[in-house]
C-alpha cells in the first residue's frame, strides 16, 4: 500500500490516485486535481501517459492537435477514452442490475431452505409424538401386567395356604387311622418270618403284655420314599387302643438288638409309630432340609417338632409349606 506524496494517507479504493509516468510517485486524485471520471478515463488509455507537476514544470507542454467531431454529425464512432469510459459504465451498470437478480436469488433459496427444514422438523416433531403415545401406551400396559403379577402371586399364596390346610387335615386323616399302629424297625428280612412272633418277642423284653397284639406283617416299600432312606422295611403292629403309647413309652427305656431277640443280626431295634405316607415323606424331608441346623427333629401324633437345642423353642411343621417358611427363615436354599 502506497502514501500520497502530496498528503501523508494512504492511496486505496477508497481514496484512489495515479502515478507519475516519469518519477513513479503517486497522488490522489484529488490532490491532483483530477476528477472520479477523468481517473477512470486515464486508466482505461494505454496510449495516454501522465506526469505529475514537478516532473512537468514550468515546460508548457506541447499542444496536441485534436480532431473534434461536428456537433451535427453522428457517425457512431467514439474515442477511445470514451468508449473506456462507455465500457467502465456499463459494468457499474450491469452489476447494480445484477444485485437485484442475486438479492432475489439469495432469498428463494433461503426460503426453500427454510421450508424444507421446517417440514423436517414438523416430520421428527410428529414421529417423537407418536413415540411418546406409544411409550405411554407401553407403560400402562406394563403396569397393568405388574398389578395382574401382583394379583397372580396373591391368589397362588392363598391357593398356597389352602392347599397347605388340606394338605394337613389329609395327612391328619390318615394318621388317625394310624393311632393304633406301631413300627418295629432294625429288623433284617429273612424268608418264612412271622411278624406276629417278632412283636410277641419285643413285647416280652420290654415286659409289656402280648395281649395288645392284633396283628403283624411286613410293610411294603413305598415307592415314594428314597431306595436308601431305611435299610429294611419295619413290622407293622396294630395294638388294641391304648396299647400304642404304653409300647412306645416302654421302648423309651430299652436297648434292643436283633441278637437279644433271638433274631439274624446285630442290628439296633427299636420302636416307633406309624406314619402316613405324607407325613413320613415330610419327616424326611425336613431331616434332610435342617439337619444341619436343628439338633432335634421327631414326629409326634403326625406333627413333625424341631429343637435346636434341649431347652430351645420348639417349633412343629404340618406341610411343606411350613418346611419352606422355616427354611427361609434360617437362610436354607429351596430345592
Amino acid at each position: 500500500m502506497v502514501k500520497c506524496i502530496n498528503c501523508p494517507k494512504h492511496i486505496n479504493k477508497k481514496n484512489p490516485g495515479l502515478q507519475c509516468s516519469k518519477c513513479g510517485k503517486w497522488l490522489h486524485a484529488s490532490c491532483a486535481s483530477i476528477s472520479i471520471d477523468q481517473l477512470t478515463a486515464l486508466s482505461a488509455t494505454e496510449a495516454v501517459d501522465w506526469k505529475c507537476k514537478a516532473c512537468v514544470g514550468s515546460q508548457k507542454p506541447k499542444r496536441l492537435s485534436y480532431i473534434i467531431p461536428d456537433p451535427d454529425e453522428d457517425d457512431g464512432e467514439t474515442s477511445e477514452a470514451e468508449g473506456s469510459i462507455t465500457a467502465a459504465s456499463g459494468r457499474t451498470m450491469g452489476n447494480k442490475m445484477l444485485q437485484p437478480v442475486l438479492q432475489q436469488l439469495r432469498t428463494e433459496i433461503r426460503n426453500i431452505i427454510r421450508e424444507e427444514l421446517q417440514q423436517t422438523l414438523k416430520y421428527y416433531s410428529d414421529k417423537i409424538d407418536e413415540y411418546s403415545v406409544k411409550i405411554n401406551n407401553y407403560e400402562t400396559h406394563v403396569k397393568t401386567l405388574e398389578k395382574q403379577c401382583i394379583d397372580l402371586k396373591n391368589n397362588l399364596k392363598n391357593i398356597n395356604l389352602k392347599c397347605s390346610v388340606l394338605e394337613s387335615k389329609i395327612n391328619q386323616l390318615e394318621q388317625n387311622q394310624l393311632m393304633c399302629q406301631i413300627e418295629i424297625c432294625g429288623v433284617k428280612e429273612s424268608a418264612n418270618e412271622d411278624p406276629v412272633n417278632i412283636a410277641k418277642q419285643v413285647a416280652t423284653k420290654m415286659q409289656v403284655s402280648q395281649n395288645y397284639i392284633i396283628k403283624a406283617y411286613r410293610k411294603r416299600k413305598n415307592r415314594t420314599e428314597p431306595s436308601n432312606r431305611i435299610e429294611h422295611s419295619p413290622i407293622i403292629v396294630t395294638l388294641q387302643d391304648g396299647g400304642r403309647d404304653i409300647w412306645l413309652n416302654k421302648a423309651k427305656d430299652f436297648k434292643m438288638t436283633a441278637t437279644e431277640l433271638g433274631l439274624q443280626g446285630s442290628d439296633k431295634v427299636y420302636l416307633r409309630e406309624s406314619l402316613a405316607p405324607g407325613i413320613a415323606f415330610l419327616l424326611w424331608k425336613t431331616k434332610e432340609a435342617l439337619k444341619d441346623t436343628f439338633k432335634f427333629i421327631w414326629c409326634k401324633n403326625g406333627t413333625i417338632l424341631l429343637r435346636k437345642e434341649e431347652k430351645a423353642k420348639i417349633i412343629s411343621i404340618r406341610t411343606l409349606f411350613e418346611l419352606e417358611s422355616v427354611m427361609a427363615s434360617q437362610n436354607k436354599p429351596i430345592n
